[in-house]
C-alpha cells in the first residue's frame, strides 16, 4: 500500500461526510431507517484513511514534502477567488497535529453515529439528525485540515451553526430552543474578537496562509501591540468555542440536545475547536508572553469553576458538562504554560473518555427516562456493560495511575510546575475536585439501593448498537496514554514543544497527583457510598457556598440582569429609533413624498399635458377645421364671390398705399 498516495488523497477525508450529508438531506424520506448507514460508511472510510495516515507518520513511511516551524507537512491548494492581487485559496494542510486530530474526530463521530441508530430510533426527524451529524463532522474536519485562516474561519463558523441545529434539535421544547440560541449567541459574541484578530493578521502580515504566517511572525519585526493583539483576540474566539470563563455559560444548557450530540460536541468537535486553534496557531501565542499568561490564568479559573460546579449538579449530563469545562480549562492552562504537546495529549485522551462517559449517560437515560442521579441507584447489576465502561471513563478522567487521563494530566501538571508553582497547586486542587464529583456520579448512579423502585424495575442494558461503541471507546480510555508515553510516540506526530519525559521534580508532581486522586475518591466514597444521608447535612451546614455553586456563581443571573438593565432598554430605544426615524421618517417619509409627487404628476399630466397640450391641440384643429369647412361649399358662384371679395380687398389696400 502506497501511504504517500494516501497522503495525496487526504482531501477526500472531509469530503466524505459532506457527501453523506448531501445524500441524507436530499433523500432522507427515501432512505428511511437506512439513512444513518450512509454516514456510518462515510465516517468508516474517513477513520480508516486517517488511521492509516497517522500510522504512516508514526512509522516514517509517509514522506512530507515541506518543512515549517511545527515540523514537516503536506499542503495542497486551489484558488477560490481573486481580489486585486490577492488570491483566496482553499486546500489542506496535513501534518502530525492535523492527522492526530482527524483520527479523534472521525473515531468519535463514527461511534456516535453507530450509537445513535438505536438511541434516535423512532424520532420524527430521524434522517435530518444524521444529516446534521455529518455536516457537523465535515465542518470540524474542514477546520482541522485548513491551510489558511479564511477556510479555518469558515469551518469555525459552520461548527457553531451545526451546534445550534443539534442542541436545539428538539425545538418543540422551549428549553432546547433556548439552549440552542444561547450557544449560538454566546459563541458568536466571542467570535467577534477572533474576527478582529483576523483583520489585524491580514492588515499587518498580508496573508492568511498558515505556513507563511509562521515564517512571517518569526522573521519579520512587528509592532508590540500587533504581536500581542493578534493572539489575545484569537483567544477570545477560543474562549467561546471551548467554554472558557466567562463564555462557559452555554455549555451546561447545551445538554438539552440529544445525548449523542453532547458526546460529539464535548469530545471531538465544538469545544475541541478552541484548543485546537490555539495549538495550530501556537506560533502567534509563543511570540507573546502576555497572551500565554492570560491563557494560563483563564484556564486555571475555568478548571476550578467547572470542577466546583460539578460537585452539586444532580443532572448526570450536567455533571459531565461541568467536567468538560474543567478539563478544557486544564488544557488551556497547559498551553499557557508552554505545554503544547501536553495539551494536545490531554485533548486526545479526553476525547476518548469523555465521549465514553456521555454515551454511557445516554444509556442510563435511555433506560430510566430521567437525567436526575437522585432518582437512580443500584444499576451496577442491571446494566453491567454500561456501569463498567462508565467506571473506566470515571477513573480515566479522575487520573487513576496508568489510565490515559493520568498520563496526559501529568504532563500538564509538569508544564505548570516548571512555569508557575501556584498554577500547579490550583490544577492539583482541580484534579481533587474532579475525582470527587466523578466518583459521586458513579456512586449515585450505579451503587446503593434504587431510590425509585419503579424506574429501577424498568431499567435494562442498552441495545448492542449502543453498547458496542462503549467497548470501543473504553480501550483508548485505558491504554492510549501509556502507548503515547512509554515509547515517546507522541513526538512522532508533534515535533514542536518540549519532549514528554520525566524530570527531577517528577516525584513531587506524581505524589501530588496521586494524593489528589486518593483524597477525591475517599471523600466521594465516604459521603456518597457509605454515608449518602450526610450530603443533605453538608449542604445545610455550608448553605452559602452550596447556593453559590447551585447558582453557578451567578454568571447567568448577572448576564440576565445586564440584559434586562442595559441591553433590553437600549434595544427598545433602537427599536423606537428604527420605527420613528428609519421606518416612519425615512422609509415611510420617502414613500409619502414619492406618493405626493406622483399625485402632483398625475394632476399635471391630466390637466396640462393631456387636456391643454394633447386634447387642446386636437380641439383647436377640430374647431379650425369646422370653420374652414364652411368655405368649402362646393358651389362655383360662392367661390367666385369670395375671389371677388379678396380681389377687391387687395385693390383697396393697394390704393391706400399709393395715396
Amino acid at each position: 500500500m502506497d501511504l504517500n498516495q494516501i497522503l495525496q488523497n487526504a482531501v477526500w477525508i472531509p469530503i466524505a461526510p459532506l457527501a453523506a450529508f448531501a445524500l441524507i438531506f436530499a433523500f432522507k424520506k427515501v432512505l428511511g431507517v437506512g439513512a444513518p448507514w450512509v454516514g456510518i460508511l462515510a465516517l468508516l472510510y474517513g477513520f480508516l484513511h486517517t488511521l492509516l495516515l497517522a500510522l504512516g507518520i508514526y512509522s516514517g513511511a509517509v514522506q512530507f514534502p515541506s518543512e515549517g516551524l511545527q515540523g514537516r507537512f503536506f499542503e495542497a491548494t486551489l484558488t477560490w477567488f481573486s481580489v486585486g492581487n490577492f488570491d483566496f485559496r482553499i486546500g489542506v494542510l496535513i501534518d502530525g497535529l492535523s492527522s492526530l486530530m482527524m483520527v479523534v474526530v472521525t473515531l468519535v463521530s463514527l461511534c456516535v453515529q453507530i450509537y445513535s441508530v438505536s438511541y434516535m430510533k423512532g424520532h420524527k426527524r430521524f434522517g435530518l439528525y444524521f444529516a446534521y451529524i455529518n455536516l457537523f463532522t465535515f465542518s470540524m474536519l474542514l477546520l482541522v485540515v485548513a491551510n489558511n485562516l479564511v477556510q479555518f474561519f469558515i469551518g469555525w463558523e459552520l461548527v457553531g451553526l451545526c451546534s445550534y441545529f443539534l442542541i436545539g434539535f428538539d425545538f418543540e421544547r422551549e428549553q432546547a430552543a433556548f439552549a440552542g440560541r444561547k450557544a449560538f449567541i454566546t459563541t458568536k459574541l466571542a467570535d467577534s474578537g477572533m474576527y478582529l484578530g483576523l483583520l489585524i493578521v491580514f492588515n499587518y502580515l498580508g496573508t492568511f496562509d498558515i505556513p507563511l504566517l509562521q515564517q512571517n511572525i518569526s522573521m519579520v519585526q512587528h509592532p508590540a501591540w500587533v504581536t500581542n493583539a493578534i493572539p489575545l483576540l484569537l483567544f477570545v474566539g477560543a474562549m467561546g468555542k471551548s467554554a472558557q470563563v466567562p463564555f462557559h455559560v452555554w455549555l451546561p444548557d447545551a445538554m438539552e440536545g440529544p445525548t449523542p450530540v453532547s458526546a460529539l460536541i464535548h469530545a471531538a468537535t465544538m469545544v475541541a475547536a478552541g484548543v485546537y486553534m490555539v495549538a495550530r496557531l501556537f506560533f502567534f501565542f509563543e511570540a507573546s508572553p502576555i497572551s500565554l499568561e492570560v491563557i494560563a490564568w483563564v484556564g486555571v479559573m475555568t478548571a476550578l469553576i467547572g470542577a466546583s460546579m460539578g460537585l452539586v449538579a444532580s443532572d448526570i449530563k450536567r455533571v459531565l458538562a461541568f467536567s468538560t469545562i474543567s478539563q478544557l480549562g486544564i488544557m488551556m492552562a497547559g498551553l499557557g504554560c508552554g505545554g503544547y504537546k501536553a495539551a494536545i495529549f490531554h485533548l486526545t485522551t479526553h476525547a476518548a473518555f469523555k465521549a465514553l462517559l456521555f454515551l454511557c449517560a445516554g444509556c442510563v437515560i435511555h433506560s430510566l427516562h430521567t437525567n436526575d442521579m437522585w432518582k437512580m441507584g443500584g444499576l451496577l447489576t442491571k446494566m453491567p456493560i454500561t456501569s463498567t465502561t462508565y467506571f473506566i471513563g470515571t477513573v480515566a478522567v479522575s487520573g487513576l495511575p496508568f489510565t490515559s487521563g493520568f498520563f496526559s494530566k501529568e504532563e500538564i501538571l509538569s508544564a505548570a510546575f516548571l512555569q508557575n508553582p501556584l498554577i500547579f497547586v490550583l490544577l492539583v486542587f482541580s484534579s481533587f475536585l474532579t475525582a470527587t464529583y466523578m466518583f459521586r456520579s458513579w456512586f449515585l448512579t450505579f451503587t446503593g439501593l434504587p431510590r425509585e423502585r419503579d424506574r429501577y424495575q424498568h431499567g435494562h442494558e442498552a441495545p448492542p448498537l449502543m453498547t458496542f461503541p462503549l467497548v470501543i471507546l473504553a480501550v483508548p480510555s485505558l491504554a492510549l496514554g501509556g502507548f503515547l508515553v512509554y515509547q515517546g510516540n507522541l513526538s512522532k506526530w508533534l515535533h514542536w514543544g518540549p519532549e514528554i519525559s520525566f524530570h527531577p521534580a517528577e516525584s513531587v508532581i506524581l505524589l501530588s497527583s496521586l494524593m489528589a486522586f486518593v483524597l477525591g475518591v475517599g471523600v466521594a466514597t465516604y459521603v456518597y457510598y457509605f454515608k449518602p444521608t450526610k450530603y443533605e447535612a453538608l449542604a445545610g451546614r455550608f448553605k452559602g457556598p452550596y447556593q453559590i455553586l447551585v447558582r453557578q456563581y451567578g454568571f447567568d443571573s448577572f448576564y440576565l440582569w445586564v440584559i434586562r438593565r442595559f441591553v433590553n432598554p437600549f434595544s427598545e430605544k433602537l427599536a423606537r429609533f428604527d420605527y420613528n426615524v428609519i421606518d416612519q421618517t425615512l422609509v415611510d417619509g420617502v414613500g409619502f413624498v414619492g406618493r405626493k409627487i406622483s399625485q402632483m404628476s398625475h394632476v399635471f399630466d391630466g390637466r396640462v399635458i393631456d387636456q391643454v397640450m394633447v386634447d387642446g391641440q386636437g380641439w383647436f384643429v377640430r374647431r379650425l377645421g369646422y370653420y374652414l369647412r364652411r368655405f368649402q361649399s362646393g358651389l362655383a358662384q360662392n367661390y367666385l364671390f369670395w375671389m371677388a371679395v379678396g380681389l377687391l380687398s387687395m385693390l383697396v389696400w393697394m390704393s391706400q398705399a399709393f395715396i
